[in-house]
């Protein structure tokens, strides 16, 4: 078996047991490490690896947009969705500019989404 392989494996074993309020949860943890490996290739210049990272960080964000429900009439997730569009254009336009600011608003802002989801876990509520 590939070392490729036994990611995937790994990937498919920590998703399969998690509610889906825990999958939320990963998709922020991934999210922000995608940018603190954006932010450091951005720093070492590697702009292939840059852009592979920042691509990855939209398609996260992109999902959790996706995720929501009923946005165009519901207030609550009509903002986050215009949230999640400003991280994605933020994402974009920062690696395009080469200014390392934009990563640290969408981190900022995505440490408190996810910080936040993760104090209103079922888990927490039933204690």
């Amino acid at each position: 078996m590939t070392v490729q392989a036994y990611k995937t494996v790994k990937r498919v074993s920590a998703v399969e047991g998690t509610s889906p309020h825990q999958l939320i949860a990963l998709l922020y943890d991934a999210a922000l490490s995608q940018i603190a490996m954006a932010v450091q290739h951005q720093k070492c210049d590697n702009k292939q690896e840059l852009h592979k990272c920042v691509d990855k960080a939209v398609a996260i964000v992109q999902e959790l947009q996706a995720c929501l429900l009923d946005y165009e009439t519901n207030e609550l997730a009509g903002n986050l969705f215009e949230l999640y569009a400003y991280i994605v254009k933020t994402l974009m336009e920062t690696e395009k500019e080469g200014k390392l600011q934009g990563f640290a608003t969408c981190t900022e802002l995505l440490n408190i989404l996810s910080s936040t989801w993760k104090s209103i876990a079922p888990e927490t509520e039933a204690a």
